[in-house]
């Protein structure tokens, strides 16, 4: 009798492992059906700030844009109402790039 009870036993542990097995195999699949559709989300999340992004750039630029330009007509608008004081302002600038030129040769 121990014999034939060793032997069920050894059945009943093998049809167990097996089960585990199949339990785990459908896990495995579960799992990676999961990770895809987590994926798939993910690829969409990381699109759309991408696409944000792109935006709040092309926003920031234009901003930057309108900036510069009033710059530039305030520049023009000092430069024609003070003209001795904008040829000092540039010989100024252009003194001081000399001056370090100069000392990085030296």
């Amino acid at each position: 009798m121990p014999l034939l009870s060793r032997k069920q036993s050894l059945e009943d542990l093998e049809t167990e492992l097996n089960n585990l097995l199949s339990s785990l195999e459908q896990l495995k699949e579960g799992a990676s059906e999961e990770s895809r559709r987590s994926l798939g989300q993910l690829r969409r999340n990381v699109e759309n700030a991408l696409e944000h992004s792109r935006k709040l750039l092309a926003e920031s630029y234009d901003q930057v844009l309108e900036r510069t330009c009033q710059a530039g007509r305030a520049t023009r608008e000092f430069g024609r109402e003070h003209p001795l004081a904008s040829a000092g302002l540039l010989l100024g600038a252009i003194g001081l790039i000399g001056y370090c030129l100069y000392k990085n040769r030296h």
